[in-house]
């Protein structure tokens, strides 16, 4: 029994050395698949929108907010109605001008610096001097989300 286990593993030793040294030179070449392009949804100005791109008027280029902006989180007001979404504003070089994106993505707003802190338009105000919280028509809609440290202490080894 135990000579034929050998004269059966030997046997599938050379067939599987057969596979691997076989020369392979003759197959047909296997092309590669196509790629699948996602985020082929752009919008007016060319901005891959299901990717985060959104058009911005200070830069002129689109831009991901979410990368490129200061979060403001909705206010417990909002979070009621349903909208717990972030808006986002950036800022042009000299910081003279923000601009407001808002969830719902339908086009951003131009904020003027008014006063030391405070930038406006029609209906919307930022104030920057202590937190950043924006308002609509004189009611706060947003503000920045507060950021909470904690003091890390100890080691990773575990100690019993």
């Amino acid at each position: 029994m135990k000579k034929l286990l050998m004269l059966l593993f030997a046997g599938l030793s050379f067939i599987s050395c057969e596979q691997m040294l076989k020369d392979r030179g003759g197959d047909a070449e296997v092309e590669p698949e196509k790629k699948v392009v996602l985020g082929n949804d752009k919008d007016a100005k060319g901005c891959v929108t299901s990717a985060g791109y959104r058009w911005s008027l200070l830069k002129k280029e689109c831009i991901r907010v979410f990368e490129d902006g200061y979060r403001l989180n909705p206010l417990n007001e909002l979070k009621e109605t349903g909208n717990s979404l972030s808006a986002f504003i950036i800022f042009n070089d000299d910081k003279s001008v923000a601009e407001l994106f808002l969830p719902d993505g339908s086009k951003s707003y131009l904020l003027s610096k008014k006063e030391d802190g405070i930038y406006k338009s029609d209906e919307w105000e930022l104030e920057v001097n202590k937190d950043y919280t924006l308002s609509k028509n004189g009611v706060a809609a947003y503000a920045g989300a507060l950021i909470e440290e904690h003091r890390v202490t100890g080691d990773d080894n575990e100690q019993s």
